[in-house]
């Protein structure tokens, strides 16, 4: 049976709710405001949240903004129920990454038909691959096959991740420990490394080089215009269509490996 938390602060539309699911077999929770549902979240493993936008104190998006910052084991359809129907409302949301949106006054069979739809496209997305685990069990394995394998020529190339490199960040020149380098940025003809210490360097080589000579146990190209270093990986998420987020120790916003490279990283790392 699939558990639903309503998150509701008019009693008539949620005592409703409550009666239509409870007849459909679902195990309900519910909450009468935005503070009082998140202290449920934080204790309980939903399949589905219902979640009015507008209520007093905290209102539904802060609900799933909280929500979003949460450790949690599972990640429930997240729903809107509203009155409100403008565009921008659906909008918000949507960018807020809510599942569905049903306008209030909504019918039962509209109401069943969204939860179900929802469901269902949560269990073909698991049933359908797990890409998320599995591009961060390949990126924390470091991408790497067995070095012996690899031709002298290759491994002459690539850079040692203890060694140095001689950069410049147009003020002054100096060496760089490649350990220290968070993430690699094509710039047209040059490209950008960044450092843990905060520093930038604009360097006119292409991406390509660096994706040759940089250890491929510890770089890991997520698109064509960035390389990161995996040992400053911090976790990995699900984003829209097949793309993935990925978040990195001291840098503030995270990347999006592509669903290109994440296609090309599952093909070529299969069965490590």
């Amino acid at each position: 049976m699939k558990s639903v938390l309503i998150i509701e602060d008019d009693i008539f539309i949620k005592e409703t709710t409550i009666a239509i699911l409870i007849e459909e077999g679902f195990i309900i929770d519910s909450a009468e405001n935005g503070k009082s549902g998140l202290e449920l979240i934080k204790k309980n493993n939903y399949d589905i949240i219902l979640c009015n936008t507008m209520m007093p104190g905290m209102n539904g998006f802060e609900v799933l903004k909280n929500m979003k910052r949460l450790n949690l084991n599972t990640h429930p359809v997240f729903i809107y129920i509203t009155s409100k129907s403008d565009h921008i409302v659906y909008r918000q949301s949507m960018e807020l990454g809510a599942d569905d949106f049903i306008p209030i006054p909504f019918t039962r069979k509209e109401l069943l038909k969204a939860i179900d739809t929802q469901l269902k496209k949560k269990d073909r997305n698991v049933n359908k691959s797990d890409i998320e685990k599995e591009v961060m069990r390949i990126l924390k394995n470091k991408l790497v096959s067995d070095s012996a394998n690899r031709p002298a020529e290759t491994e002459s190339k690539e850079m040692k991740y203890e060694g140095n490199v001689f950069l410049s960040d147009g003020k002054k020149s100096e060496f760089v420990k490649i350990r220290s380098v968070i993430f690699v940025e094509a710039a047209k003809d040059y490209t950008k490394l960044f450092t843990s210490d905060s520093k930038t360097f604009l360097v006119r080589k292409p991406i390509k080089q660096w994706d040759e000579k940089l250890p491929k146990a510890h770089f890991i190209r997520i698109h064509r215009s960035t390389i990161i270093n995996t040992d400053y990986i911090r976790k990995v998420e699900r984003w829209n269509n097949y793309t993935h987020k990925v978040y990195l120790d001291g840098v503030k916003e995270p990347f999006i490996i592509s669903q290109r490279y994440s296609r090309i990283l599952k093909n070529q790392f299969k069965g490590i």
